[in-house]
């Protein structure tokens, strides 16, 4: 494959799994928000006593009830452009076995299945709350923290596996204008992504692609925006 224009490396296999997974577990949660809607109490219970007793309501709404599925619409988004940056690829041919192409798989595969992991966690959360609004007590269930551990653990495999996956990278010739600050690789002419550091033991990004910027923003709009937004549709 050839050409100037932007190319994504195709997904792998298991993304594909994982990126179906992902948007049935946003429309089952959906679905089942939906059909309990109508038998939730119209003051729904948001804050408690120390006993678990509610001492602060708020009033039942669409958005407030679908909180849940807003927390995984903010995830797969933010995180599925994360994987789709990773496996794109400004210009020029590629192999698809070359080592910065098979390592921008492998990251963007890792990305996806976290992202699954997580959204269905919310799945099983958008369960918990219902349960908690009908009985007016406090409290997502030992099942809620059991399967949040479960997610922390199934994202240390996921992050391990990768990390194997990755292996060593082929080191590079030095040249000493494509790198800053002896850490940072920048090659606006260099089409990968990622590439190995210096000493050639890891892997690290282009600066000088384009893409990084974006990545960045998408971290961003993940860790501070995206909460934000969900936080003020809860609330209101």
């Amino acid at each position: 494959m050839s050409g100037s224009r932007a190319v994504l490396v195709p997904p792998t296999l298991a993304m594909r799994f994982a990126i179906r997974l992902t948007v049935v577990a946003i429309l089952a949660t959906a679905l089942f928000l939906v059909l309990q809607y109508p038998s939730l109490p119209w003051l729904l219970p948001v804050h408690f006593r120390s006993s678990g007793a509610p001492n602060g309501w708020q009033y039942r709404t669409f958005p407030r009830v679908l909180t849940p599925v807003f927390v995984q619409l903010a995830l797969a988004l933010t995180l599925g452009a994360i994987a789709t940056l990773f496996l794109s690829r400004r210009h020029g041919a590629y192999d698809v076995n070359a080592p910065d192409v098979r390592a921008a798989s492998t990251a963007a595969e890792a990305v996806a299945m976290i992202c699954c992991i997580w959204v269905a966690f919310q799945g099983y959360a958008a369960i918990a709350l219902v349960a908690m609004w009908s009985r007016g007590r406090a409290g997502l269930g030992d099942w809620y923290l059991y399967l949040q551990v479960l997610g922390f653990i199934l994202t240390g495999i996921v992050a391990v596996r990768a990390r194997a996956s990755l292996g060593r990278p082929v080191p590079r010739p030095f040249v000493q204008d494509h790198w800053r600050y002896k850490h940072f690789y920048r090659n606006p002419d260099d089409p990968a992504l990622f590439v190995p550091t210096r000493d050639g033991y890891h892997w690290t990004l282009n600066f000088g692609r384009p893409v990084i910027v974006s990545l960045l923003g998408a971290v961003l709009l993940m860790g501070i925006v995206a909460p934000t937004v969900v936080l003020g549709l809860a609330l209101r």
